[in-house]
């Protein structure tokens, strides 16, 4: 089976995390340190800073924006639910607006109406690695006074008219999850260029602390720091990161190539500005002969690593299906999730399907992939 993921990991990587051990020094110090200043050179962005896991890299910026509970945050419902969790998990609002039926993210034209007086902030996703219409929200929110936060936690590397997502909006946020194109295991990152915003999102995630280090602490704040061991990992990784997100890019070029001659194949639209990192590559399937799960069945059976990987959308999880039971449903209004009927998002999560694009696929690979696809769809 040619697996859909594949994380690489080689000498440089071991060496690095035995540097660490060998040195004593275990928990988050100067290798992170070293690592969030790369980060930030490579995004473009003044400041930089790790956390635990992606979602705490979104929770954490959330929490420091000044969110409050009840305050409302509109976003994508097509996303991983860690990006809506992170939100409702501060007693925050997870507004859900559809998304564009060619590049699956946030659909613009559809926020303006979304906005209410508690609407404090915007999330856009780069879904799957592909950059959501930057522009065209950060005017949005500019007229309407918001915050937006990029939920870039699949998109290391992509680009917005030549500037790295992560830099775009007033915060950025990253997973290091093993899957990622730059991974660590479990790991995450915030950027920012607003010094003040950093101070307040260090505060969140280290016990309320005092950039004067010690036991001062001035707000109440988790432990969603990154230990050394793991920011080694990161550091060869980022080093990894411009010529493995340049061979996905190859990938997924030749993916559309060949897909163009099959009528009933959508891939995702990569626009005019945008430049996918290729998380993962997932057109859709528009047939009368073969269904999604049909095909992705198939492919499994040809040796081809496939799934759907949001088939159900955020407001039709259990989890927004039971908002109520959520401790914060005491204090807070939710809406009724179960109501909504985003008809894009629901669409594109019955018909999207993924195949491997990772760096490591060879030629022998790819061949394999075209030919199950001209095997099963003729």
């Amino acid at each position: 089976m040619i697996p859909f993921t594949k994380p690489i990991v080689g000498e440089e990587e071991i060496e690095a995390v035995k540097r660490v051990l060998e040195s004593g020094m275990l928990a988050e110090g100067k290798v992170s340190r070293e690592l969030e200043k790369l980060f930030a050179e490579y995004t473009g962005t003044k400041f930089a800073t790790v956390t635990n896991n992606g979602t705490t890299a979104l929770s954490t910026a959330l929490e420091a924006m000044g969110l409050e509970p009840g305050d409302e945050v509109i976003t994508s419902p097509f996303t991983f639910i860690a990006s809506a969790n992170s939100i409702a998990m501060i007693g925050a609002v997870p507004v859900f607006v559809d998304i564009k039926p060619d590049t699956y993210n946030l659909d613009p034209e559809l926020i303006e109406d979304a906005i209410t007086d508690k609407t404090r902030a915007i999330m856009p996703v780069h879904i799957f690695g592909m950059p959501s219409d930057m522009n065209h929200i950060l005017e949005i929110a500019e007229s309407h006074d918001l915050q937006v936060i990029e939920d870039a936690c699949q998109a290391h590397g992509a680009e917005v008219d030549g500037k790295k997502v992560g830099s775009l909006g007033h915060v950025g946020a990253f997973s290091f999850y093993a899957t990622k194109n730059m991974m660590t295991g479990e790991g995450g990152m915030i950027t920012t260029d607003n010094e003040e915003l950093l101070d307040e999102i260090l505060m969140v995630k280290n016990h309320g602390r005092g950039k004067e280090g010690g036991y001062s602490h001035y707000r109440i704040g988790y432990n969603n720091r990154m230990m050394d061991i793991v920011s080694a990992i990161g550091i060869e990784q980022l080093r990894r990161l411009p010529k493995a997100v340049k061979q996905r890019r190859e990938n997924a070029k030749e993916y559309d190539d060949f897909l163009s001659e099959f009528d009933s194949i959508s891939p995702q639209a990569e626009k005019p500005g945008l430049m996918s990192s290729y998380h993962l590559y997932a057109p859709c399937i528009y047939s009368e002969k073969i269904t999604r799960d049909e095909l992705v069945t198939a492919l499994r059976s040809e040796g081809v690593g496939s799934r759907a990987v949001y088939a159900l959308p955020c407001h039709l999880q259990g989890t927004y299906l039971n908002i109520h039971k959520w401790r914060w449903a005491k204090f807070v209004d939710y809406p009724n999730y179960s109501s909504m009927h985003l008809p894009v998002s629901e669409e594109i999560g019955q018909r999207h399907f993924d195949i491997p694009v990772h760096p490591s696929l060879t030629e022998e690979d790819k061949e394999h992939i075209k030919n199950a696809f001209y095997k099963i769809l003729g």
